[in-house]
């Protein structure tokens, strides 16, 4: 098939949805497939056009950004010129999906959209904003899909914009060949200082929704043998900082915010359990969970719509009510004080990822939602 994924990032932008569709176009041209990633062309230096793991990346016209989100008018021009047989959407960000719907209109291309996340934007005009739009443009982009896909039935019953439409639940993927138990995290340890220390890790970028800021309050009320490794970078980078310096547990945090793809997984490995407290809507699923999965990590998670689905609480780990920090510290605790329970956990981890979230199993679920596309025309 002639596939053409359109996601408002892609690589070199970092994000879940972009690792997402990066993950999925390069198993769909591995299975023979044409895949054609359209996307922004929010940085201006970026070629227009180039390929990337045997994925054929077309940036769009963008006039600018906007709350991060990129006005890329030229994604429906793009994507007439294309001759697709198929087209699947990515949202949010909410323009890009919107541009498209317009330009492959009365254009016979079955067209599918994952619907990732909520959108949201900050502060009293972001609000206003918001309700703008889920009234009035997405009720049009979400009528000119013949599918709707969710990482998870929770966050689906639960999203307003999504109330009383069919829905397909597809997780997102993980690479099990590059998350996996038995890759080595004790360089990264002995590197790090954490040698002798019981390792909680964190992954992914830092941003106010991710709840950072939350494991850092936590680390007083933990053992002083308890370390926090963070793995990222984002715009709370310093304020983190601040704040570890404020409360005087600096010495006992690990800000690593230059670690490549390649490296990830040994950062993984050099924890002993993997936390991840998000607090709103933004998070629709946690590929970083998943991929602590991956990595045979038990996990301490928010109990959100689509997070919580992730895992069987009680089994590759615990729920933690969001924004309440006792709660954390309490769950931490429980685990960290019970070795047998995190490996067992960990063992189980791994097989629920195998299951559920390897790429193989998730591009044969969108595969089958292609076909059915193209077979009702």
């Amino acid at each position: 098939m002639r596939i053409v994924q359109v996601s408002p990032f892609f690589a070199p932008h970092p994000g879940g949805v972009e690792s997402h569709v990066r993950a999925i176009s390069g198993e769909l041209v591995r299975r023979g497939h044409e895949v054609t990633v359209v996307t922004s062309r929010y940085d201006p230096s970026l070629p227009a056009e180039e390929e990337i793991d045997g994925i054929r990346v077309v940036r769009a016209r963008t006039r600018a950004l906007l709350f991060q989100t990129p006005l890329d008018t030229g994604v429906g021009s793009a994507l007439r010129g294309l001759n697709a047989e198929l087209a699947h959407l990515h949202y949010p960000p909410p323009l890009t999906s919107y541009f498209a719907t317009r330009g492959l209109t009365g254009h016979a291309v079955p067209t599918c959209l994952t619907y990732h996340c909520d959108l949201y934007l900050p502060g009293p005009a972001g609000r206003v904003l918001t309700g703008i739009y889920e009234r009035v443009f997405l009720p049009r982009t979400l009528g000119r899909v013949r599918t709707v896909i969710v990482h998870t039935r929770s966050y689906g019953l639960t999203s307003r914009p999504l109330r009383g439409r069919a829905l397909e639940v597809i997780p997102s993927a993980v690479d099990l060949a590059r998350f996996r138990p038995d890759v080595d995290g004790s360089a990264v340890r002995t590197k790090l200082g954490l040698d002798g220390s019981r390792v909680l890790v964190f992954t992914g970028r830092l941003v106010p929704h991710k709840g950072v800021d939350l494991i850092v309050r936590a680390l007083p009320d933990l053992p002083k043998d308890v370390k926090l490794l963070v793995v990222g970078r984002g715009p709370r980078l310093s304020e983190l900082h601040a704040l570890a310096r404020r409360l005087g547990v600096d010495d006992r945090i690990r800000f690593c915010p230059d670690v490549s793809d390649t490296e990830l997984p040994q950062y993984l490995r050099a924890g002993d359990l993997f936390v991840f407290p998000s607090q709103n809507r933004l998070e629709g699923f946690g590929l970083v969970v998943a991929e602590a999965l991956a990595a045979g990590l038990p996990v301490v998670i928010a109990d959100m719509p689509g997070v919580r689905e992730v895992i069987e609480p009680g089994k590759q780990g615990l729920l933690v009510e969001p924004l309440i920090q006792h709660d954390l510290v309490a769950k931490l605790t429980s685990l960290l004080n019970d070795a047998p329970r995190r490996a067992q956990m960990g063992i189980a981890a791994r097989t629920r990822a195998e299951e559920q979230f390897g790429l193989g199993t998730v591009v044969d679920a969108l595969t089958k939602v292609y076909r059915d596309l193209r077979a009702t025309g």
